[in-house]
């Protein structure tokens, strides 16, 4: 179950990297700083992430309390997005702010953020109710 979950969340977090750096180019586009940007980007990310892990990922979780598990999930994006702002404003900042290093942050960032939301969904905010 665990391996699946881990496939599944990777899955997931692929649907929100797309969403977070396509709104992330948008608004480059749209004359936005990169750090800016990236601020915007980030809740359309974790909306759909929710639903899809909620949905999915951890369908055996508890479906009571909708708001507060939403909530939780929030809660540990949030911390997770707070490591991968600090990696992408790191390597954007140390690297120069050019088209390849801010993805390469957004890489970076995601990546480690990935890690952090992992574990704090799958034993905060999806744990199994008893």
């Amino acid at each position: 179950m665990l391996v699946r979950q881990i496939i599944r969340f990777g899955m997931v977090g692929g649907v929100g990297f797309v969403i977070d750096g396509g709104m992330l180019w948008l608004l480059l586009a749209c004359g936005l700083n990169p750090y800016i940007a990236r601020a915007f980007s980030f809740p359309f990310a974790v909306v759909a992430t929710w639903a899809l892990n909620r949905s999915w990922t951890f369908a055996t979780a508890g479906r009571s309390r909708k708001l507060r598990q939403f909530n939780l999930y929030l809660t540990v994006q949030l911390i997770g997005a707070a490591a991968n702002f600090s990696v992408y404003t790191l390597v954007v900042h140390r690297f120069s702010g050019a088209g390849a290093t801010i993805l390469l942050g957004l890489l970076l960032g995601s990546f480690v953020g990935m890690f952090i939301n992992f574990w704090g969904a799958r034993q905060i905010a999806f744990r199994h109710e008893n």
